[in-house]
């Protein structure tokens, strides 16, 4: 074949253009090694220029890509495959480079038609498409950006790949939370106080992301939380390609907490309850803490506790498991966790059902024993039980003397938007973090400590009483108690 060049772009005026058409990293221009010009048949795919190294004719100029890439398990997909000893013909689309995952609509592109060696592994064309026009001339125009979308039901996106029953991201997370950030409200997309964490293209310049891509074009669709949200493409310091660690150790460097922790305490400008509190939650530091209870006494449990749990949110939201055939012991499905369901409705086999209505005796509670929160199912679920009885009735309680409160002369402390957090404002606040979709599950014992003591102020500041039948002592002992030192790094306690 011929042999063609990485040529050295001398111009530093073109040099520039380029570099602020493709993204913001760090273009080298140089000589890069001898690549053989690819077949006619291969649609212009180029993929490696020395497979043995895992050199990518890309990697030429943008080497901080190639270098990040290289520590990724895209950069040994073809290996991986072949040592599994299952690969099979039909996988190879999917370990090499070719049509999947890009715009190109030609199934025989790259390896589908040469089968050569040079298109093995998951290499950067295999997201950006085609890179022989860009790479025989570089300019704004024929820069090949990758796509963000995860799934649109067109081509393109991680998910043309990422989907089946042995590797079912994309069919998971479709009928997650995180595919429909976008859709919550009829403003979501609008307002810039949501979109760092319900948009997609709001997200990633809001985690500092400056990399660019098909949709960040002005005018496109808003997107949801989509793959790259939370998984840099090109390769990161943390497992699995995440932007950010699932232990770390604050609030605004743990991935899940970047947007679970909005409104965790009182909005002094207003009424407005508990907003994705799940991070302060979990660590002890959320809600309004009435007289008697401090910050410096903030609550947390075994969930928090690094020790137990070390991923923290994703030990119990994110594990994966093999599914069977109960009757035949066969292979059904392999769960991925990409439907963040702690305690999932199951089907007879243990499959997560598509319906999320159930009752408790059919959620799995698998994911509390192999986190390390819990010793079994068995023990996880009356934990559960427990704690969700408990918390009802406080809740019930706390409910029943604001109503009473609001009844009486002092009624305008209950609905006052300004100035400081009165009992009757704070106790509100707690039951709207009680009310959160697993707070009893998140931290129980700082929940009930909350509203306990949101009882307590409400009796003392406005003569109301509760019925000698309702239990002040708490039944739910908390394990952990945070001293003031360690209140700005939650993670850092101790039992």
């Amino acid at each position: 074949m011929m042999q063609s060049r990485v040529k050295v772009l001398t111009l530093l005026s073109l040099a520039s253009f380029v570099a602020a058409a493709c993204t913001s990293e760090k273009v080298v221009y140089r000589d890069g090694p001898n690549y053989a010009t690819p077949v006619a048949s291969a649609a212009s795919f180029v993929g490696y220029s020395d497979e043995a190294s895992k050199k990518t004719v890309c990697g030429s100029c943008h080497v901080e890509k190639q270098a990040a890439w290289q520590t990724t398990k895209h950069a040994n997909a073809w290996t991986d495959l072949t040592a599994s000893g299952s690969a099979a013909a039909y996988c190879n689309a999917c370990h090499t480079v070719g049509s999947l995952g890009n715009a190109s609509t030609d199934s025989l592109a790259g390896y589908g038609s040469t089968k050569d060696a040079r298109y093995h592994d998951v290499q950067c064309e295999s997201c950006h498409g085609a890179g022989l026009t860009h790479i025989s001339g570089p300019n704004a125009s024929n820069y090949p950006l990758a796509s963000i979308k995860a799934d649109t039901g067109l081509k393109n996106g991680c998910g043309e790949c990422h989907t089946g029953v042995h590797s079912p991201f994309l069919d998971e997370w479709r009928k997650s939370g995180h595919s429909q950030t976008h859709l919550v409200t009829a403003t979501v997309q609008t307002n810039t106080a949501c979109q760092p964490c319900h948009v997609a293209q709001g997200i990633l310049p809001a985690w500092g992301m400056t990399a660019n891509y098909v949709e960040k074009a002005a005018g496109s669709p808003a997107l949801p939380a989509v793959c790259a949200v939370c998984h840099e493409p090109h390769g990161s310091a943390y497992d699995k390609q995440l932007r950010f660690g699932l232990n770390a150790a604050t609030l605004g460097d743990n991935l899940c907490m970047k947007c679970h922790q909005r409104r965790s305490v009182p909005d002094t400008t207003g009424n407005s309850g508990a907003h994705s509190p799940e991070g302060p939650t979990l660590v002890g530091t959320a809600g309004w803490f009435p007289p008697g209870m401090s910050a410096s006494d903030s609550i947390y449990g075994t969930h928090a506790n690094l020790a137990k749990n070390p991923t923290l949110c994703a030990g119990c939201h994110v594990q994966r498991f093999t599914v069977t055939d109960k009757a035949t012991g066969k292979f059904v499905f392999q769960e991925t966790g990409h439907r963040f369901l702690a305690t999932p409705c199951v089907d007879a086999n243990g499959a997560t059902t598509d319906s999320q209505t159930c009752a408790v005796t059919s959620q799995t509670f698998r994911s509390c024993a192999v986190s390390g929160c819990h010793g079994s199912e068995t023990a996880a679920r009356s934990s559960f039980l427990t704690a969700q009885a408990r918390i009802a009735a406080d809740t019930v309680e706390a409910r029943r003397l604001v109503n009473l409160v609001k009844l009486g002369a002092k009624k305008a402390d209950c609905t006052a938007t300004t100035g400081a957090y009165n009992s009757c404002r704070g106790t509100n606040f707690n039951i709207t973090l009680a009310e959160k979709p697993g707070a009893y599950v998140h931290n129980p014992f700082l929940i009930e400590q909350l509203l306990l003591g949101s009882i307590r102020a409400l009796k003392a500041d406005y003569g109301v009483t509760s019925p000698p039948s309702f239990d002040m002592t708490p039944a739910l002992i908390p394990q952990n108690r945070q001293s003031a030192a360690l209140f700005n790094n939650p993670f850092g306690g101790s039992k």
